[in-house]
């Protein structure tokens, strides 16, 4: 009963998509090494850089050590494997206890579902660009979005969950995404994480705020580099400041600049998310999902949260930007229908044709892509 309604949901053409195996990449964790150290080694010539980076054969020791602890000595298990159509990814097993190894532990590298990572990536995201990420929790995306832009520019992260932002604003601790202290003046860097609403969040990239009409900044790496030391903050804490700090909390005027690049990742009923669907291993697990996330005045919702998001995605938008919306469904309604009824309301909007690598997993429909199994 429960698998017919998920069936149903997803469209009689993507049904199939259900019961086929899905490829390795799909099953496994999947991390990326951090580009900004890589980077600090000289290409040479063509050779890939990623295949002579030493960090590679330290995780695979630390995984097998490990796996011989827990008396297990099958390399798949320790060794990674480089992810052929996403450059920077690699796959482990999701046995492999990745969280242990000490390049993780110190922020030398990020796990990211191999799906966010390839929606991320189609936003060619250029260093020096201001980039939104407008459903950023749990911050994977963000952390792979400020590693792109090299710390320069800056990335902007929105979303109504407290808690998961929470979880968001711990990455950008660990992953020391602050303006480096050697940066010069002219190519400052910006994180900042807001708990708003994104179908009414409108703030561009380089307003001063603390509050404004109920969205709440709760980080700002440029406001935290500007911060004076401790015992000198304690000094000047006159008046003055106290008034500056009041100021802050009033509703500003917006500023005009816009982004240029937003991503709308955007929440779904999670039906083409393999590592949901494989925790619902019982019966009653299928139907409380079916119950909870299928039933008509959730989808209902959904819908109308997509089509909020989207639009307001594009709104800050600078002309000539781009904009990637996805989904971890395999509906429609929830990718094509949100799109082309996008696209009917805005006149000033495109739909540009992907560029695909010859070894991703994939369909195309109608210039959207079906990453097996999921909806970019």
């Amino acid at each position: 009963m429960a698998t017919s309604a998920l069936e149903a949901h997803v469209d009689t053409r993507h049904r199939d998509a259900l019961g086929r195996p899905a490829p390795d990449e799909f099953t496994c964790s999947s991390f990326s090494l951090l580009l900004r150290a890589s980077r600090l080694k000289k290409l040479d010539g063509n050779k890939d850089l990623e295949a002579e980076d030493p960090r590679l054969q330290s995780i695979a020791n630390c995984l097998a050590r490990e796996a011989e602890k827990n008396g297990k000595n099958d390399a798949r298990e320790t060794v990674p494997q480089a992810v052929p159509w996403l450059p920077g990814f690699y796959s482990l097993p999701v046995s492999a206890p990745l969280a242990r190894v000490d390049l993780y532990k110190v922020g030398k590298l990020y796990g990211i579902d191999i799906s966010s990572g390839y929606a991320v990536s189609l936003l060619d995201i250029q260093p020096g660009e201001h980039v939104l990420d407008l459903c950023c929790a749990p911050g994977a995306k963000l952390t792979m979005i400020a590693d792109l832009l090299q710390l320069k520019g800056s990335v902007t992260g929105v979303d109504f969950s407290r808690p998961r932002l929470g979880a968001c604003r711990q990455l950008v601790h660990k992953y020391q995404l602050f303006q480096p202290e050697s940066e010069a003046a002219d190519s400052k860097w910006r994180c900042r994480l807001f708990h708003a609403d994104g179908r009414t969040f409108n703030i561009g990239p380089k307003t001063e705020c603390a509050h404004i009409d109920g969205m709440e900044v709760l980080l700002d790496t440029q406001e935290i580099a500007s911060r004076a030391p401790k015992d000198r903050m304690r000094k000047r804490k006159n008046k003055s400041a106290r008034a500056r700090d009041a100021k802050r909390q009033k509703l500003l005027v917006l500023d005009s600049a816009l982004y240029d690049k937003v991503l709308v990742d955007a929440e779904c009923t999670h039906d083409g998310s393999i590592r949901h669907l494989q925790r619902l291993n019982t019966v009653a697990k299928w139907e409380e999902y079916v119950r909870d996330h299928l039933n008509p005045s959730e989808v209902e919702r959904i819908l109308k949260l997509q089509r909020g998001l989207i639009q307001n995605g594009f709104n800050l938008l600078r002309p000539g930007g781009t904009m990637i919306y996805s989904t971890c469904s395999l509906s429609v309604k929830q990718n094509e229908g949100i799109v082309s009824s996008f696209l009917q309301d805005e006149p000033l909007a495109k739909l540009d044709p992907i560029t695909h690598s010859e070894d991703i997993p994939y369909q195309v429909r109608n210039c959207s892509v079906l990453a097996y199994p999921l909806v970019l």
